[in-house]
């Protein structure tokens, strides 16, 4: 389990079986639970995509690793705590091509020439579409001007304002400056079933640049008030 002391502690993880856990009410403690893994085809995808990374990794040069280390030096990440922390040259690799090889997409093994991530801005939409197309995501300061992956998880209540998953993956789109157009239809046998009218679901967003700088990941609300 991850601990902060002080005033404000802070906790994160799992010791025994108690587990450290966050909603929009603050830091809690429920029982632990064993996580359901249905090994989903997206699931080994997504498995084979990081080990394929964590291989290629060691067919780097000397020089292409280390410019992954001198990246990452720079590119700080937010641990569960929202702190910033340096993670490896090697970490931020493999990350990067787990997310392309998932998509299908070419590896990356250039480090990016300048540090930092990209990001997705501020979304002023995600709306669905009628009459083909599942939905349109529209940003404002988007530069992760590459491929996004979009997520949803599955039908809340009107209550529920904070929500980290589960989510599944439903399709992938080329973002632009100012979002995507429509997507593709919900794929047939979603996980979570296709949307209906007057539902309300959280949709999770996360893209990355033609250098391989990964986004920050958006996590929003949306009702659907046109159906798929």
């Amino acid at each position: 389990m991850l601990i902060r002391s002080g005033m404000g502690m802070q906790l994160s993880g799992s010791v025994g079986g108690v587990v450290a856990s966050r909603n929009a009410g603050g830091a809690y403690l429920r029982n632990r639970t064993v996580p359901v893994n249905p090994n989903s085809l997206r699931q080994q995808q997504a498995r084979l995509a990081f080990a394929a990374a964590t291989i290629a990794w060691r067919t780097l040069t000397s020089a292409e690793r280390g410019a992954w280390d001198a990246y990452a030096i720079e590119t700080p990440l937010l641990n569960r705590l929202g702190e910033s922390i340096t993670v490896s040259g090697s970490a931020h690799y493999v990350r990067t091509n787990a997310f392309l090889l998932g998509l299908g997409l070419p590896r990356i093994d250039v480090a990016p020439a300048s540090p930092g991530l990209s990001t997705l801005g501020s979304v002023t939409s995600l709306d669905f579409v009628t009459g083909g197309g599942g939905f349109a995501f529209v940003t404002v300061g988007n530069t992760a001007l590459g491929t996004a992956i979009f997520q949803f998880g599955p039908p809340v209540s009107a209550g529920v304002s904070f929500f980290k998953g589960p989510f599944s993956r439903i399709t992938s789109n080329v973002l632009s400056a100012t979002g995507t157009a429509n997507t593709p239809d919900f794929p047939a046998g979603f996980r979570y079933g296709t949307p209906l009218l007057g539902e309300r679901r959280f949709a999770r967003i996360a893209g990355i640049d033609a250098a391989g700088r990964l986004s920050n990941s958006i996590i929003l609300p949306v009702v659907v008030t046109d159906p798929v």
